[in-house]
């Protein structure tokens, strides 16, 4: 059984993590790439195994970009073109846990805000776990959605200081090898560590991360999160161009607005099509800034297109590496995917 383990950060590290851009600390919180950063990315990727294997791993592994791997992703995706085309059933996130039975899940929680602290790494990974739950679930995946409190692993990973943000590739360390720990054990207060956890901390391997790093620049980085998102994918993400707000395109879809700066870590996931324009779902962690419009999506999030994705990835690779997440359990205990319960679209959605 794998257990955390982490070099103790030197002074100049430390220092950087509790105290990067205090302007920036009480709402965001993601810290680019250093060299302690790049060497848990190195170490990560060396035990990368082939995406075929990830069946037949006992732990969730960290899974290396191939061929395999963009077969398989292809063929995700056509099937999810045929989901649509055919109107079998709808997999935003969303609309799956709206729709879900109660026997299937433990809270209707799916985004909300990371309040006072610089949790955005945090709150950006188990976001991206609950969106790939769900979306597998209407998949067919014989999976619970359980929520997670994302304070914990991020804490963790952090030496359980509340202080500062984190790295990228050292939440993806955490996520794969930590898991995660959810709300019915830990509770739901993400502003201070639950006393209880280490008595979950065996708990917290069953909700672990197989993860992918998408190790790409500027628009081949922004096709390869695309590709992911129309194959079901969802990935976290680190980056400095920030969205300020949200605007209704020619297409009447709710799209951000990427202006200005910041430190921070988003997810996305969710994609569509729509007169023939591609769009991707980006996920924050601020609460309801952007509203919902008559498509009924969650207030936390807005769709990108290519032109404004290729903007927003622009910066990612001075935090490192996104990665794709695959949560434990979704392809380990089942291979075959076929619906088992039709999940509606929202009533004024666009095709």
């Amino acid at each position: 059984m794998r257990r955390w383990i982490r070099k103790e950060y030197n002074e100049h590290q430390k220092h950087r993590r509790e105290n990067i851009d205090a302007s920036l600390l009480l709402t965001h919180g993601c810290v680019p790439m250093d060299d302690y950063a790049e060497e848990v990315l190195e170490s990560l990727q060396s035990t990368a195994v082939a995406f075929t294997t990830l069946w037949e791993s006992g732990q969730m592994p960290v899974l290396k970009h191939g061929n395999d791997f963009v077969e398989w992703r292809n063929n995700q995706i056509r099937e999810n073109e045929k989901l649509v085309s055919e109107r079998i059933t709808c997999t935003l996130p969303w609309q799956v846990l709206k729709h879900l039975d109660a026997s299937r899940k433990e809270s209707d929680r799916l985004y909300w805000s990371q309040q006072s602290l610089p949790s955005c790494m945090g709150h950006a990974d188990a976001f991206a776990h609950h969106s790939s739950t769900l979306y597998w679930i209407a998949r067919g995946a014989p999976l619970k959605y359980c929520p997670i409190n994302p304070l914990v692993t991020w804490a963790i990973t952090k030496g359980g200081s509340l202080r500062g943000g984190q790295t990228v590739s050292e939440m993806a360390k955490g996520a794969n090898q930590i898991g995660h720990f959810i709300e019915r054990l830990v509770g739901t207060n993400n502003l201070a560590m639950p006393p209880n956890y280490k008595q979950f901390l065996d708990e917290a391997l069953k909700y672990q991360s197989a993860i992918m790093f998408l190790d790409f620049r500027g628009e081949t980085l922004c096709n390869e999160i695309f590709a992911c998102c129309a194959a079901g994918l969802s990935v976290a993400v680190g980056n400095s161009n920030a969205v300020s707000g949200s605007t209704i395109d020619r297409n009447g879809v709710k799209v951000a607005i990427v202006s200005g700066s910041w430190a921070h870590a988003t997810h996305f996931t969710g994609y569509r099509k729509v007169n023939g324009t591609e769009y991707v779902g980006w996920v924050n962690s601020h609460g309801a800034r952007y509203k919902s419009s008559d498509e009924g999506e969650p207030a936390d999030m807005c769709w990108m297109d290519r032109a404004i994705a290729t903007r927003f990835c622009s910066t990612m690779h001075q935090y490192g590496p996104p990665y794709a997440v695959f949560p434990e359990s979704v392809t380990v205990y089942d291979r075959s995917f076929y619906v088992k319960q039709q999940v509606p679209w929202p009533n004024a959605w666009r095709f």
